[in-house]
């Protein structure tokens, strides 16, 4: 501080002097001024010149000291003050030189007095040095010592990473540096190397801890959370649940703290020793407390020079500690569900939920793994920023992972986890493992127990040391060869670590919370999609255009495995099988399963099975949409087989035998006239409608429209026509007839069943025309890839595929029933009429038996009650209808043209005839529930004959013809054979005559045949 009094005032100028005049001289000097002075009084040539110039140089005078007296009083103040200033500087200046003149002559004795005790400081000097370095190495060594005693521990266990790591490394720098030619302190250096090497190895473990366990606690901490409502009674306390932390001033400090010291390290690279110092770690937040560590142990690293070593740590430990994340959220579940059941720790078949979990538990598990997943790969983001920083910071020439190599760990996980859960290894699936190699580290060894190959020896010793030490060097040498290719980038130190860490872990069996089925793909194939489809967005895949490997295991699984090798197979061996076994179209469904279907008559277990697969396929549709063409290509390809075979089995129903032996009623119905006027009729028009309307539920809120007794009975007429004239006079024999009831009423099951395949394969195409929508509840619909937020659409092609094999199947059924339709009629034929002619020969065993109908007769009401028994059973009401109506008709045609091969009139003829149309009558009746007068007209046509030709034509002419030309003709051949006139005419020509004539003028009434 200046010892002058401080001045307010500015500074004065000197005033300009010399000046005489300022306006007139103000460029001259004063000297130039008293020369022209001189000059002009020289000049002058008298006084009053003189006096002039005197006057005007007195008057500017008087001027200049007015004006220097005006200046002055202005200024007093100021030259006040510059005379004061002037005197003390002065003064100070005489001080001062006589205070230099002073030191000069003390400096000029002490150099004297040195050059006399030269030698005697120069020894002190050299001892003051020796002095200092001492104090220097005795404060090193205090700094070692700091280090080596318990101060260092004592920061790692209250996890003071950066000042212990300081602390380190800046003993290990003395030691190598200051202390380095110490040859004492060796063993000490190998102290620091171990505790750098322990250090790192406690670091490491710290940022998995955080990386790992720390980010993922809250997951587990909710799960358990969402199911406490259901499990409050057995009070569980979750292994992760945090305490709730208090609201206090210390824990409001200790986030300032952790938050100031991370704003540190970003910025200087360093923070304080007192910001890092927080000894209740509980207090710190949980975002807060990873960051913190994780920002630390970074630093930590950089200050350890091990960055390099822990990137590729941090790259070989990911698939380790991603299993151990597996595994430790498997038994979390099952402990979950031992404390809730308070039973022992058993797999969940799938659907089963213990009123705990999902309908699928392995799901359940997949939700929670990618959930935590997701955090770690946000704790990954972290570490890389602050590893970032670090490299940028202390030049580190280093290229740290990605997340892409962490994504890429998680799907090499996953792919393990969908190897165990959907059994792959066990299907043989030996393509599939061939298509996708294992990875680097070979993760199967985490959870799987490895046995031990060992010779045979002649002598063991189990508990000799010498064998202990061969067991574990073996267990060490198989680790070593699953993890050398991942370890040879790592320092020898930090492999060593965790080579030893890795064969030290017990052998566990696998753990699983439901039990391994190839069926959990169709539960999990969408949520897989959202998660894969997270996955490569986080990995930055789409913009690239690649698709990721758990993708491919995926798609690849399905296709080739579970569908080729698992559902297609199945069904194509469940057609094959069919078509091989010989009782697959006997056997039919239980009571029960007709129950559960709904339906009232027996079908094929065949059907069922074949529909069963459909179902299963439409429910795979659902499940794995993406192979919506495939699927059903395949099922459009077995279906067309299982058609065939059908067919092939109503061949073998219809024609067990050689070709050359025909089926009556199969052969008619291959000819299309026959065919198509059986299928024109609307009998068989108004069957196929109710049957449709029945199928679809609306037949009993419609009123079916009945034709008129009229219209029934032109119909009959017409197919009864249309038979006997396609028959023609000829017989049907015993082997173009299906005789035996048991093979007509696997036809019958047969077209039940081929009707109900068509409806149920009808029904699938309709509801492959509504889009199918990909919804699932485990999956967010905003995660799910584009290829499946978008309805998918069936092509018509395929629906039109499946709508023509359903129209293969009903028409196979309409052959069936119009085969049966046609087989009642053949055997009416084949009893009716074949060789009729025998009936009324004289050797006839029946001629004399008056009692009991004809032979036949008593068969084919015994085979009619036979059919409509079975028929009953196994057909639908108005199909036993449709086959029987109108069977009267025929029957009654056909005893009317038996007639015609009567060779003579006799009463027992006509007796035996009239009580077969008795017998027909009360057969055909009690089988259709109404009386069949059709059979009363055949019985009255052979009651006219016991008439004489003049009564019939005159019931003729009364009452109008109710039987044909031809039928009245061979009635009055039959009555007048043999007969003349009194003329000797013939008596038959004379009433054909009469009958033309009447019949020309009559018109039919009433009913014929």
């Amino acid at each position: 501080m200046s010892r002058y009094p401080e001045q307010y005032s500015p500074t004065p100028r000197k005033p300009p002097r010399g000046k005489y005049a300022r306006d007139a001289y103000s460029t001259s000097s004063s000297s130039n001024l008293l020369m022209s002075v001189i000059k002009t009084l020289d000049a002058s040539e008298n006084n009053e010149e003189r006096e002039r110039e005197k006057l005007k140089i007195e008057k500017e005078f008087k001027k200049s000291d007015k004006r220097l007296a005006e200046l002055v009083g202005a200024h007093d103040s100021e030259l006040t003050q510059t005379m004061q200033l002037f005197s003390k500087i002065s003064t100070e200046v005489d001080f001062s030189r006589d205070k230099i003149r002073t030191v000069r002559e003390n400096l000029q004795t002490c150099k004297q007095l040195l050059r006399c005790r030269r030698e005697e400081l120069k020894k002190l000097y050299t001892d003051a040095v020796k002095n200092k370095h001492v104090m220097q190495y005795l404060d090193h060594i205090n700094e070692l010592r700091n280090v080596n005693s318990t101060k260092f521990n004592a920061s790692l266990q209250r996890r003071h990473y950066l000042k212990a790591t300081k602390m380190l490394m800046n003993a290990i720098e003395i030691s190598e540096n200051q202390l380095k030619d110490v040859e004492g302190l060796e063993d000490l250096r190998q102290d620091f190397e171990n505790k750098k090497v322990h250090l790192y190895t406690k670091l490491v473990e710290e940022m998995n801890k955080h990386i790992y366990h720390s980010s993922t606690t809250e997951v587990l901490t909710n799960f358990q959370r969402n199911n406490s409502a259901r499990i409050s009674s057995n009070h569980i306390q979750a292994p992760f649940q945090r305490n709730t932390m208090r609201k206090s001033a210390d824990r409001i400090e200790a986030n300032n703290k952790a938050k100031k010291a991370l704003q540190e390290i970003n910025q200087n690279g360093y923070v304080d020793h007192d910001l890092e110092i927080i000894d209740d770690i509980s207090l710190l937040d949980p975002d807060i407390n990873s960051t913190y560590f994780i920002g630390i142990i970074v630093e930590c690293f950089a200050l350890l020079h091990k960055v390099p070593d822990s990137v590729e740590t941090m790259k070989v430990q990911m698939q380790f500690e991603l299993l151990a994340i597996v595994e430790k959220t498997t038994s979390y579940i099952l402990d979950l569900r031992q404390r809730t059941t308070g039973g022992p720790k058993s797999l969940l078949e799938n659907g089963e939920t213990n009123g705990l979990l999902n309908d699928v538990p392995f799901l359940e598990l997949l939700d929670l793994l990618f959930k935590q997943f997701q955090l770690i790969a946000e704790a990954h983001q972290l570490t890389l920023k602050n590893y970032n920083n670090v490299i940028k910071r202390y030049q580190a020439n280093v290229k740290p992972y990605d997340l892409t190599d962490f994504w890429g760990q998680v799907q090499a996980v996953l792919q393990l986890l969908l190897t165990d859960y959907l059994d792959i290894q066990n299907t043989g699936d030996d393509e599939l493992r061939i298509s996708f190699p294992e990875q680097q580290v070979n993760i199967n060894t985490f959870f799987s127990r490895r046995k031990n190959i060992s010779k045979k020896t002649l002598f063991r010793f189990d508990k000799s040391s010498h064998t202990t030490d061969i067991v574990s060097s073996n267990t060490l040498e198989i680790e070593h060869r699953g993890h050398v290719r991942n370890l040879s980038t790592v320092s020898s130190s930090s492999a060593k670590d965790i080579i030893t860490s890795i064969s030290s872990k017990k052998r566990r069996e696998k753990l699983f919370v439901c039990k391994p089925d190839p069926s959990l793909i169709r539960k999990i194939f969408i949520p897989m999609l959202a998660y894969i489809h997270t996955i490569e967005s986080n990995a930055n895949m789409k913009k690239n255009g690649q698709v990721s490997s758990l993708h491919d295991f995926l798609t690849t699984y399905v296709k080739e495995s579970y569908l080729s090798r698992g559902h297609n197979r199945n069904l194509s061996m469940t057609i094959e099988s069919l078509s091989k076994s010989q009782d697959a179209w006997k056997a039919i469904i239980s009571a029960e399963e007709m129950k559960k279907l709904g339906v009232s008559r027996p079908l094929l277990q065949s059907c069922r099975v074949v529909e069963n697969l459909i179902v299963e396929t439409k429910n795979l549709i659902q499940d794995l949409p993406l192979y919506h063409e495939d699927l059903l290509k395949n099922v459009c390809a077995l279906l067309n087989t299982y058609r065939e075979t059908c067919q092939a089995a109503y061949r073998g129903i219809v024609q067990p035998e050689t070709e050359d032996k025909r089926i009556y009623s199969v052969t008619w119905l291959k000819d299309e006239d026959i065919s198509r006027f059986l299928k024109t009729l609307p009998n068989y028009l108004d069957l196929k409608t109710a049957n449709a309307k029945s199928r679809r539920g609306k037949l009993k809120n419609e009123m079916s429209e009945e034709d008129s007794p009229t219209q029934i009975q032109q119909r009959n007429i017409r197919e009864a026509e249309m038979l006997t004239s396609n028959l023609g006079d000829g017989g049907i024999s015993q082997h173009e007839i299906l005789s035996d009831i048991g093979v007509l009423k696997e036809l019958a099951i047969l077209q039940e069943s081929m009707e109900w395949f068509a409806y149920r394969i009808n029904e699938f195409a309709n509801d492959l025309r509504k889009p199918i929508t990909c919804t699932s509840k485990n999956a967010n619909v905003s995660t799910l890839p584009t290829e499946l937020t978008q309805p998918i659409i069936i092509r018509d092609g395929t629906i039109k595929v499946l709508t023509n094999l359903a129209l293969g199947f009903d028409e196979l059924a309409n052959t069936c029933l119009l085969v049966l339709h046609l087989e009642v009629r053949v055997q009416c034929f084949h009893y009716l009429r074949s060789n009729s002619s025998d009936k009324f020969k004289d050797n006839n065993p029946n001629k004399n038996n008056t009692l009991e109908p004809d032979t036949k007769v008593l068969k084919l009401t015994k085979v009619l009650s036979d059919l409509d028994e079975a028929f009953s059973s196994t057909l639908h009401p108005r199909k036993t209808k449709y086959i029987f109506e109108g069977l009267a008709h025929l029957v009654a045609r056909i005893l009317i043209m038996t007639s015609n091969s009567m060779e003579s009139l006799d009463n027992h003829s006509i007796q035996q005839m009239i009580r077969n149309s008795l017998a027909l009558q009360q057969t055909l009746s009690s089988i259709t529930a109404q009386r069949e007068q059709f059979l009363d007209h055949a019985r009255n046509y052979y009651e006219m004959l016991y008439k004489e030709p003049d009564d019939i034509l005159k019931d003729i002419t009364e009452k109008g013809p109710k039987y044909s030309e031809l039928q009245y003709l061979q009635a009055l051949k039959l009555i007048c054979q043999g007969r003349v006139n009194e003329n000797g005419e013939n008596l038959l020509t004379i009433y054909q005559q009469k009958l033309n004539h009447i019949l020309g003028t009559k018109q039919p009434s009433g009913i014929q045949v």
